[in-house]
C-alpha cells in the first residue's frame, strides 16, 4: 500500500495504460490457474463499497487486478426480454417463435436477477483462451466465489444450463456452429458466409460499420433488437456487431448455434464506449454461479441487486422505427430491395466494397488530367505606360477624325491639320498672323476655328443619326478603328454636338 501512495502521477498514469492493455489480451497462463488476493477484505455483505468486497481483493499489478480496475465504474447491462403480448398485437408470433428456436427463446426469456459483485468478479477473471475451441480443458477459465473454474466448452455449456448433460456428449451438439473465423475450421463459418447474408436482408454493403436500421424486415430488426439487450450485450447504439449478424443467421437461415460458445465469445470482447459501456451476461453468470455452488459460502441476498430483467418497451421499438407510431400498431413497411448491380459495368467488383477499402486505380488507369493555362499578368501601371496609352489613344482618336473626314467628303481645316515647325524647329505660327495680348490668345484663330466647328457640325448631324442607329461594331469595322476608340468617337460627337 505504501509503495502504491509514494509513487508518482506518471507511473501511475503508465499503470493505468497497462491495465487498459492487459485488459485486452489473453494470457498464455498454465491450466491450472491460480488467483491470488492480498487480503479477506470486509465480510460478505457488511459493507457497501465494492472495493471491499472479498471476491474483488484481487492482489495489487495482477492480471485480474488490472481488469477489475478498468471495468469497476461500469454500470450492469438492463436485461429486456420478449413481450409475448405486444408481438401478439402486432402479429406474426408464429414466425417469430420459429426464427428463435427452442434454444434461443429459452436463453432470451431468462428472469434470473445479476448482482454487481458476481458479475464484477467474472468479468475481471474471464478469459477465453481457445475462440473455436471444443475439447481443450481450457477453453473458458474464470473466478466464482474465489474459486477458479478450467472448462472446456462441453462442460461450460453444462454448467451454465444452456443445455443438458446428455446433449453436450452427443455428435450433434459437436456440429452446432460455434462462431466466425477467417480461416477454415470445424463447426465455424467464415466472414464471407456473413456479407453473403447481410446482402440478402439489408440495403447497404457489407462492411465493418453495419447498422441494424438497414435491415429491410422489422421482425429481422426486432430479433436484432432482442439479442443486443440479451445474449450479446449492447448499452445503445444501432451498430451491428460479428455475435449479433451471426445470431441473426443462425435464426434466419435455421442453422442451429451453439449458443455457450456464443456467450463465451460475447463475454470475452472488450468492453467499448468509456464510462458509457455497461458490463451484460449478469442473468447467465448468476444461473453459472448457482450451478457451482458459490451461493453456498456468498448468498445472493448479501449482494448488491442489479437490474431486475424486464420487457422491451414499446416505445424502445418506435423510436428505431420497428414499429408504427400509429393506431392500431403495426409492424414497420419492409424496405425496398436494392438495385442489383451490373456485372458488366466497370468497377463491378467493388461495388460491394466500401470505398476506403477499395484498391486504388493505377495511374495509367485515371483519365488524363487537364490543367488550364495561367493567364498572363497585366503589366503594371506606370506613369511612363500611361503616357504611351494616352498618346496611343490621341493617336487613333486622330485617325478616327481623319476617317470620318474621308467618309463624308469634309474638308478638313487647316485647325485640325497637325502644323509642323519651321526648318529651324520654331514655334507654330497663329492662324491669321496675329497673336493676342498679354495672355497670349489668338482671337481671330479662335473665331475661325469655331466657323469651321460650326460647319463641322453642320455636315456630322446626319452621320450622328446614323451611329445612333447602328451597332457600334460595325462602324467600327466600317472605318477600320477598334470598338473603344470608335466608343470615344461617338460620345464626344455626341455630347458636343
Amino acid at each position: 500500500m505504501s509503495g502504491e501512495g509514494s509513487s508518482s502521477g506518471v507511473k501511475r498514469k503508465r499503470r493505468n495504460t497497462r491495465a487498459q492493455a492487459a485488459a485486452q489480451e489473453q494470457p498464455g497462463a498454465p491450466v491450472f490457474r491460480e488467483i491470488i488476493y492480498r487480503d479477506a477484505g470486509v465480510p460478505h455483505g457488511q459493507s457497501d463499497r465494492l472495493v471491499e468486497s472479498p471476491l474483488l481483493r484481487f492482489t495489487l499489478g495482477s492480471f485480474e487486478f488490472m481488469k477489475f480496475e478498468a471495468i469497476k465504474k461500469l454500470k450492469l447491462l438492463e436485461f429486456r426480454r420478449i413481450d409475448w403480448g405486444l408481438v401478439n398485437r402486432l402479429g406474426q408470433v408464429e414466425r417469430v417463435q420459429e426464427l428463435l428456436g427452442e434454444k434461443f427463446r429459452w436463453a432470451l426469456e431468462c428472469e434470473v436477477p445479476q448482482y454487481l459483485e458476481l458479475t464484477m468478479e467474472f468479468h475481471s477473471t474471464f478469459i477465453y483462451r481457445h475462440p473455436g475451441g471444443f475439447d481443450e480443458s481450457d477453453v473458458v477459465s474464470f473466478a466464482l466465489g474465489k474459486q477458479v473454474f478450467n472448462m472446456s466448452l462441453p462442460q461450460f455449456a453444462e454448467a451454465t444450463g444452456l443445455y443438458l448433460a446428455q446433449e453436450v456428449v452427443s455428435d450433434e451438439f459437436r456440429g452446432l456452429l460455434r462462431q466466425v473465423v477467417r480461416d477454415e475450421a470445424e463447426a465455424c463459418v467464415l466472414k464471407e458466409d456473413l456479407a453473403r447474408f447481410w446482402r440478402n436482408i439489408a440495403i447497404s454493403p457489407f462492411s465493418n460499420n453495419l447498422v441494424a436500421s438497414d435491415i429491410r424486415d422489422p421482425v429481422y430488426r426486432f430479433m436484432h433488437k432482442i439479442l443486443t439487450s440479451t445474449l450479446i450485450g449492447k448499452h445503445e447504439g444501432d451498430k451491428v456487431n460479428q455475435h449479433s449478424l451471426f445470431c441473426l443467421m443462425c435464426m434466419v437461415e435455421r442453422r442451429p448455434a451453439n449458443l455457450a460458445s456464443i456467450l463465451a465469445w460475447s463475454l470475452a470482447r472488450p468492453k467499448k464506449g468509456g464510462g458509457t459501456a455497461r458490463l451484460y451476461g449478469g442473468p447467465y453468470i448468476t444461473m453459472l454461479a448457482a450451478n457451482l455452488g458459490v451461493f453456498t459460502d456468498f448468498p445472493a441476498d448479501r449482494m448488491t441487486l442489479g437490474p431486475v430483467p424486464s420487457l422491451m418497451e414499446l416505445r424502445s421499438l418506435q423510436l428505431v422505427r420497428i414499429v408504427t407510431v400509429t393506431d392500431p400498431l403495426a409492424w414497420s413497411e419492409v424496405l425496398p430491395a436494392p438495385p442489383s448491380p451490373d456485372p458488366t459495368a466497370e468497377g463491378a467488383a467493388h461495388t460491394t466494397i466500401p470505398e476506403r477499402y477499395q484498391v486504388p486505380l493505377q495511374r495509367h488507369q485515371l483519365p488524363a488530367r487537364e490543367y488550364p493555362f495561367r493567364p498572363q499578368r497585366p503589366e503594371p501601371l506606370t506613369l511612363d505606360g500611361l503616357y504611351d496609352r494616352v498618346e496611343q489613344v490621341r493617336h487613333e482618336m486622330h485617325l478616327g477624325f481623319q476617317a470620318i473626314y474621308d467618309l463624308f467628303h469634309i474638308q478638313p481645316s487647316p485647325v485640325w491639320q497637325p502644323q509642323q515647325g519651321g526648318p529651324a524647329g520654331g514655334q507654330e505660327e497663329p492662324v491669321g498672323g496675329q497673336q493676342g495680348g498679354a495672355g497670349g490668345v489668338d482671337f481671330d484663330a479662335a473665331s475661325v476655328r469655331v466657323s469651321e466647328l460650326v460647319q463641322f457640325a453642320e455636315r456630322v448631324l446626319d452621320w450622328r443619326a446614323c451611329v445612333v442607329s447602328t451597332d457600334i461594331l460595325t462602324v467600327s469595322h466600317m472605318i477600320q478603328l477598334s470598338r473603344s476608340t470608335c466608343i470615344l468617337i461617338y460620345l464626344f460627337i455626341y455630347f458636343c454636338f
